[in-house]
């Protein structure tokens, strides 16, 4: 084996290094750019790579744009229309479910920032089904109880992954409940 094979098989085994995130990018970067002599040598399949990761990242924000439309539009509907609450419940389900399938099809490819929005946005979600479901079964007097007890499994969350900004929204939302309680519907 000549040098030139060995480079190569070296080039190799970094790209699934770094593919598989055995080492961090930088690193495997490092090393590419000390075997490959600053770029000299070409890579084979760089180019494969490089167009799948703009191709996911397209898709990623159009997935990041559908689940906004859906959760903006799905309040909407509800709160100015008063839609038919099977409807927006249905279609709440259908976006949670058809999200979950498509983070998970991709959850290897994505940096924490966007699983973290994911997660969050699943949860406001949940919070809107969570009304919901509550409305519907004729509980009106508990719908605050229900997003308090939503806040505090944000808080939970937050505490258990140590994502503090989960928690401090989990916060934020019990106290905005309460003050709003207080507020609106014994004082005023």
């Amino acid at each position: 084996m000549n040098n030139q094979e060995k480079n190569q098989l070296i080039i190799q085994e970094i790209l699934k290094w770094k593919e598989n995130r055995l080492l961090p990018a930088e690193q495997c970067d490092f090393l590419l750019a000390l075997y490959t002599k600053g770029g000299e040598i070409e890579i084979p399949g760089q180019n494969d790579i490089e167009e799948q990761n703009a191709s996911l990242s397209v898709w990623k924000k159009l997935h990041f744009v559908f689940i906004l439309f859906i959760l903006v539009s799905v309040i909407s509907l509800d709160y100015y229309f008063h839609s038919l609450w099977y409807i927006t419940s249905s279609i709440l389900s259908v976006t949670l479910i058809i999200n979950y399938l498509f983070y998970s099809k991709i959850r290897t490819d994505v940096s924490k920032r966007y699983r973290y929005l994911f997660i969050f946005i699943q949860f406001l979600y949940i919070l809107q089904l969570t009304v919901f479901i509550v409305e519907v079964a004729g509980l009106g007097n508990y719908i605050n109880f229900a997003i308090i007890l939503n806040g505090a499994v944000w808080i939970i969350f937050g505490y258990l992954k140590r994502l503090p900004v989960f928690s401090y929204v989990g916060a934020i939302l019990i106290i905005a409940v309460i003050t709003y309680v207080v507020f609106f519907k014994y004082i005023g």
